[in-house]
């Protein structure tokens, strides 16, 4: 059964601190604009990632389809490398010095959408991830926010994996 609002303010209301700042980050992303916290301004703002028959929901497809899956695909990764660097620079690891991420998605509507995060001074691959566009979308906001808090878990932890002492 199809709501009106897919994404709502309950669903947020029920979302921890992080989960909510990484949905509202998304938000963000997508509108260039501080959302609001209402049924209508959630779904909105957040439409594209909502679940879907085709690879974006018909009424987001552009003139460049291959440019609304990479957003679609762009509004979780580069939302969590964001997150991401805002952590590690907490924990006293220095951009450039220690990481550097560049985001990088090879779009398809046909077949998977991979999406890597390398460092632009390093041979490090951070990330490496691929789906299909039609399965790239979200039944609720919680999850939303656990696949952009995944994503940035695995990058804060690459980059910490390599500045740790290992004893063999």
């Amino acid at each position: 059964m199809k709501t009106e609002y897919p994404f709502t303010a309950k669903q947020y209301n029920a979302l921890g601190e992080e989960e909510r700042y990484a949905v509202l980050a998304v938000g963000q992303y997508l509108t260039s604009s501080t959302i609001g916290i209402s049924d209508e301004s959630l779904s909105n703002a957040l439409n594209l990632m909502r679940e879907s028959e085709g690879c974006v929901p018909s009424e987001e497809v552009g003139d460049d389809l291959l440019a609304c899956v990479r957003r679609k695909f762009a509004a979780v990764y580069q939302v969590a490398a964001e997150l991401a660097e805002v952590e590690l620079k907490q924990r006293g690891f220095r951009e450039h010095n220690h990481f550097n991420f560049c985001l990088v998605i090879e779009p398809s509507y046909e077949d998977s959408t991979h999406v890597v995060v390398v460092d632009y001074d390093k041979p490090i691959c951070y990330l490496h991830e691929w789906s299909k566009a039609w399965h790239m979308g979200f039944e609720n906001l919680a999850a939303l926010a656990k696949a952009v808090l995944s994503a940035k878990a695995i990058l804060i932890k690459k980059v910490a994996d390599q500045f740790r002492t290992r004893k063999f």
